[in-house]
C-alpha cells in the first residue's frame, strides 16, 4: 500500500533526478535562483490557499499514509509544492531555452496593450466569480478557491511577461501539458490509493478528467504549472532585457537587492517603450551567422543565453567584415572598407590605456555613425553597431590582430612555413578564441568570476585553440579558397614546385588539376598541426566558468568533427560537412559524456 511518502519516492524525485541530469548542462546561478525563488514564493503562496482548503474539509488525508502534520496540512503536501515546482522547472528549461530573449518582444504597442489587457480583464472577472462560489461545503468550494487563489498571481506575471509568454506559446504549451499530464497520473494513482481524498461535496462531482480525477484536480494542476511556466518566462523576459539593454540595466549577476530590483524593473518595463533598433541589430547578426555558418549557429544553442547572444554579435562582426575583404573585388573598395573597420576599432578602443584593459560598467560611446554609412551596407552597419554596445568589455589587441590578418589576405602574401601558417590563424582565428574566452567571464552569471592566476595561461590557450580550429577550416577549404578567391593558405613548404602550384592556385584557379592525393596530403599535414594545438589547449577548459565547460568542448568538437569527414573521404571533398545527424551526436557525447573530466 501506497504512502504519501512513496509517492514522492517513486513518482515524483526520481523524474527530479533523470531532468537535472539532462538539462545539468544548461544549468547555470541564475537558472538556480530562479528555481529557488520561484519555488519559496509558491510555498509561501499556496500554504495559506491549502490549509484553507484542508481547514474547510474540501480534501483530507489518511492519517496513517503520512509522516505528520504543519497546521492542517500534511509534510508531504508541502513537499508537493517544492517537487511539483521543481519538476515544471527543469522540464520547461529544456523546453523554452532555445531562442533568443530579445527574439520573443513585442515593440508594437497596440497589440501589446491587448495582449496585456484583455487576459487581465478575464482574470479579474475570474477572481470575483471565484470568491463568490468558493462556499465551504458546497459543490464549488473548491473550484472557487482555486480561481480566486491564481487569477491575482497571474494578473501580476501577465502584466510583465504575458507578451513574452505568447511569443514562445508553442513551446509554453508543451512546457506546461506534458507534466500537467504527468502529474494528473500520479494524483489519480493517489485518489485510488486513498493516501489524500476529495470531498465530493465540495466538488462538482459530474465532471471527471478521467476515472478518478476530478476536473477541479487536474484544473489546479494545469493552473499551477502555468504558473511556474509563466514565472518562468517573467525571468527570462527580464533577463533578455537586461542582456539586450546593457547600458539601461548595467547590473551583473549577483544575489543582492541592487540586482533584485535592476531584475524587478527589467520585467515590468514594456518592450516597445525601449530602442527598437537594438533587437534589429541583433536580428541581423543572427541572420549573418546563420548564412554563413551552420555548425556555430548549432553550437551556439549550448551556451546559456547571454553568452550565446554576446557571441553571435562578436562572431557576425568578425563574419562581415572577413566577407567585406573577401567578396569585395575592387581593390579600392576593399582597402576603403578596411580603413572604415580600422577607424571604427580605433574609436571604440580609443580611450584604453593598454591591450587587454577592459571595462566592467557598460558606458554610451559617442560614434558619429553618419562617415560609415555610405561605405556600408545595412547589415555591416547592424553588426557594427551590436558590437559597440558590448565592446566595452572586450580587450582591443585581439581586434588589432584581426585586423593584421585581413590586411595580409588584402596584400595577397603567401604562407611560406609553418610558422607563417600559425601566424596567420592567430591573427584571423586565435584572437577571436581570445574575445571569447572574455564574453564566457563577463556573461558567466557570476560577477566575482576573473581568471586572475590563470589569465596568461587561458588567453595562450585560446589563442592555440582558435588556431586549431583555422586549421581545420583551411585544411577543409583549399579548393574553395582557390576557386572562389584565388587564395592558397598551404605552406609553400610544403609544395614540390612552390612557382607552379601558386599559380595553379591563385592565378587559374583549377586547384583539382593538382589531384586529389597531393590535396589530400597537403590537407593531412595541417590537420596534424591542428592536432597538436588542440591537443595542447583542451585541458584549459578547466579554467573557464564551470556552466561554460561542457558547451565549448562540444562546440570545438562539432567543429572538428571536419577533421573525419575530409580524411574518410575517399576523394578531396570540395567543402567537407557534417550532417545534422552528426553533429547532434558529437554534440551529446561531448556535452553530457566527454565533459564529465572537466567538471569534476
Amino acid at each position: 500500500m501506497l504512502t504519501y511518502k512513496d509517492v514522492h519516492l517513486l513518482y515524483t524525485l526520481p523524474v527530479i533526478g533523470v531532468l537535472s541530469l539532462i538539462a545539468r548542462p544548461f544549468i547555470n546561478r541564475l537558472e538556480i535562483f530562479k528555481i529557488a525563488f520561484i519555488s519559496a514564493i509558491g510555498l509561501v503562496y499556496t500554504t495559506p490557499l491549502n490549509n484553507y482548503i484542508f481547514y474547510r474539509k474540501g480534501r483530507s488525508y489518511a492519517p496513517e499514509d503520512i509522516l505528520g502534520v504543519i497546521g492542517h496540512v500534511p509534510i508531504e503536501e508541502y513537499v508537493f509544492f517544492v517537487v511539483q515546482t521543481v519538476l515544471t522547472s527543469l522540464w520547461a528549461l529544456l523546453c523554452v531555452r532555445w531562442s533568443t530573449p530579445c527574439l520573443n518582444f513585442n515593440y508594437d504597442k497596440h497589440s501589446y496593450q491587448l495582449i496585456r489587457w484583455i487576459p487581465i480583464a478575464f482574470l479579474a472577472i475570474a477572481t470575483v466569480v471565484g470568491y463568490i462560489i468558493a462556499i465551504p461545503g458546497q459543490s464549488t468550494f473548491y473550484l472557487g478557491c482555486v480561481l480566486w487563489w491564481v487569477s491575482p498571481v497571474v494578473i501580476f506575471m501577465w502584466y510583465g511577461a504575458g507578451n513574452f509568454f505568447i511569443k514562445k506559446i508553442i513551446p509554453c504549451t508543451f512546457a506546461i501539458v506534458v507534466p500537467t499530464l504527468y502529474l494528473c497520473w500520479i494524483d489519480q494513482i493517489a485518489l485510488k490509493e486513498n493516501i489524500w481524498h476529495i470531498n465530493e461535496k465540495t466538488m462538482l462531482n459530474i465532471i471527471f478528467v478521467a476515472e478518478d480525477l476530478p476536473f477541479e484536480e487536474a484544473i489546479f494542476f494545469l493552473i499551477s504549472n502555468v504558473i511556474v511556466v509563466l514565472a518562468g518566462c517573467c525571468f527570462d523576459k527580464a533577463r533578455g532585457m537586461i542582456e539586450t539593454y546593457t547600458l539601461e540595466y548595467p547590473q551583473r549577476f549577483t544575489i543582492n537587492w541592487a540586482f533584485i530590483r535592476q531584475l524587478f524593473w527589467a520585467f515590468t518595463t514594456s518592450e516597445y517603450n525601449m530602442l527598437q533598433i537594438v533587437t534589429g541589430d541583433i536580428k541581423e547578426s543572427i541572420g549573418v551567422i546563420a548564412t554563413a555558418s551552420k555548425s556555430f549557429t548549432a553550437a551556439s544553442f549550448l551556451f546559456q543565453s547571454g553568452i550565446r547572444l554576446d557571441l553571435i554579435i562578436l562572431y557576425s562582426f568578425c563574419r562581415v567584415t572577413d566577407d567585406m575583404i573577401d567578396n569585395e573585388l575592387d581593390v579600392e573598395k576593399k582597402k576603403r572598407k578596411f580603413e572604415l573597420t580600422n577607424n571604427f576599432i580605433n574609436e571604440l578602443f580609443h580611450d584604453r590605456k593598454s591591450d587587454y584593459d577592459v571595462g566592467t560598467k557598460p558606458q554610451k560611446l559617442n560614434i558619429d555613425w553618419t562617415k560609415y554609412e555610405s561605405g556600408l551596407t545595412d547589415v555591416e552597419m547592424s553588426c557594427f553597431r551590436a558590437l559597440s554596445r558590448i565592446a566595452f568589455y572586450l580587450p582591443r589587441k585581439p581586434f588589432e590582430e584581426l585586423l593584421a590578418g585581413y590586411k595580409w589576405d588584402i596584400e595577397g602574401r603567401l604562407i611560406r612555413n609553418e610558422d607563417d601558417l600559425l601566424l596567420y590563424s592567430t591573427y584571423v582565428a586565435g584572437s577571436v578564441g581570445a574575445l571569447c574566452v572574455y564574453v564566457m567571464m563577463y556573461r558567466c552569471d557570476n560577477d566575482k568570476f576573473e581568471l586572475v592566476e590563470n589569465y596568461d595561461y587561458v588567453i595562450k590557450k585560446a589563442y592555440q585553440m582558435g588556431q586549431a580550429l583555422q586549421l581545420v577550416n583551411i585544411a577543409r577549404d583549399i579548393v574553395t579558397d582557390s576557386e572562389t578567391l584565388g587564395r592558397c593558405y598551404i605552406p609553400t613548404e610544403y609544395m614540390d614546385d612552390e612557382d607552379e602550384e601558386v599559380k595553379i592556385l591563385c592565378q587559374e584557379k583549377k586547384p583539382r588539376s593538382l589531384g586529389d592525393k597531393k590535396l589530400k596530403k597537403y590537407s593531412t599535414r595541417m590537420i596534424h598541426l591542428a592536432n597538436k594545438q588542440q591537443l595542447e589547449s583542451v585541458d584549459a577548459i578547466k579554467c573557464l566558468p564551470r556552466e561554460t565547460r561542457g558547451s565549448v568542448l562540444a562546440t570545438t568538437d562539432i567543429y572538428r568533427g571536419l577533421v573525419s569527414a575530409i580524411q574518410s573521404s575517399p576523394t578531396y571533398p570540395a567543402r567537407a560537412s557534417l550532417s545534422k545527424w552528426n553533429k547532434i551526436v558529437i554534440g551529446f557525447y561531448s556535452l553530457y559524456i566527454k565533459s564529465i573530466k572537466y567538471i569534476i
